[in-house]
């Protein structure tokens, strides 16, 4: 089996690519929604702390499959005695191939059903359902050509067979052992979850924790085989009189389960979040926000560094109960632990 050459020159230029995307997706976001101001509406007119939020997408790292990050839901609309469903659906293509350590090759997908009941009309608690897919997929070539295109490095993926769904490890001796092969569907871990929001003050604090039960398949990754919590917290401010929020949030992770085949997670991880929101239109907004996390792993190749992902998406609230959410997430800075891409839709109601 070859072994990872690592292509310095084409990462570095990767890298500075995609952060330059990012300067200036910032920049353009500011100066464009400050140009239209008249714009801005719903909770940006009333309140300098609203808006309709940040993205949820989740960390797309295949170390986070092995041990999840902190979740930043959203405290959404749900109002006292009521009742608000959404539903998110992720997907990311991930390939990390490390000769010495590790090999991940397939297409994630995470379906989440949450339910969440107000108790008071800042706190509410609920459930979430998820199911969890492993599949081969389909995007393999299509990611192939977009590096050639535009002369980056792709990792060794052409010495493999495309679209298939592997996970393996390597031994001592230097032979690989299969964690999971093939295609898996199954019920995660259930979760249960209560947010606290307080939109009168004057970063519209929102405070989630989060306690989930070891109900998913740990063999087949589609749980982490015993308990977890996570707790985060978000705070969100309006810039001046424009309709643009900048948002920060950290959060924190327990679990103390170790990975499969002995791989040695650090049973707790830190997340750091931060990025833009903007209203384009009276019911659209466009987000650009950043997701870092720390290492998942003790000792496991490129998995025991921090990882950085990078969110471009949009919401649009469809009516008063309703918001739509669509987002791509890219890995930066590091790009042996994250996935290539990844998307996420949500769409959540008040019923």
């Amino acid at each position: 089996m070859p072994a990872h050459e690592h292509t310095g020159g084409s990462e570095t230029q990767r890298g500075t690519l995609v952060a330059r995307a990012f300067l200036r997706q910032g920049v353009l976001t500011f100066f464009l929604c400050t140009g239209e101001r008249t714009l801005a509406v719903g909770g940006a007119r009333d309140s300098d702390g609203a808006g309709l939020g940040y993205l949820t997408a989740p960390s797309a790292s295949p170390g986070h499959i092995l041990r999840p990050s902190s979740l930043f839901l959203q405290p959404g609309n749900v109002r006292k005695r009521s009742f608000e469903g959404s539903f998110d659906l992720h997907w990311a293509n991930v390939w990390c191939y490390d000769r010495e350590h590790y090999l991940f090759d397939g297409e994630w997908i995470r379906a989440d059903t949450r339910i969440q009941y107000g108790l008071t009309d800042s706190l509410s608690a609920g459930l979430v359902l998820p199911v969890m897919g492993r599949t081969g997929g389909f995007a393999d070539s299509m990611i192939e050509g977009f590096h050639k295109t535009f002369d980056m490095d792709n990792a060794n993926r052409e010495q493999f067979p495309r679209d298939r769904s592997r996970v393996s490890v390597t031994r001592e001796d230097g032979t690989a052992r299969n964690v999971v092969a093939g295609d898996s569907w199954g019920v995660g871990d259930v979760a249960f979850f209560a947010i606290l929001k307080r939109p009168d003050l004057w970063v519209a604090p929102s405070v989630m924790i989060q306690c989930s039960l070891p109900t998913g398949d740990e063999d087949e990754l589609e749980g982490l085989g015993s308990p977890s919590i996570s707790v985060s917290t978000v705070g969100n401010r309006r810039i001046g009189k424009s309709p643009v929020h900048a948002f920060a949030g950290v959060g924190v992770s327990y679990c103390p389960e170790d990975g499969p085949a002995g791989i040695e997670l650090n049973p707790v991880i830190y997340s750091g979040l931060f990025g833009l929101e903007c209203h384009l239109a009276p019911r659209w907004s466009l987000v650009t926000q950043m997701l870092s996390s720390s290492p998942p792993a003790e000792d496991f190749g490129e998995f025991s560094d921090s990882c950085h992902e990078l969110s471009v998406g949009c919401k649009w609230r469809t009516g008063d109960a309703a918001v739509l959410e669509l987002t791509f997430v890219e890995n930066v800075l590091t790009f042996d632990n994250s996935s290539d891409i990844a998307m996420h839709f949500s769409i959540g109601r008040r019923l």
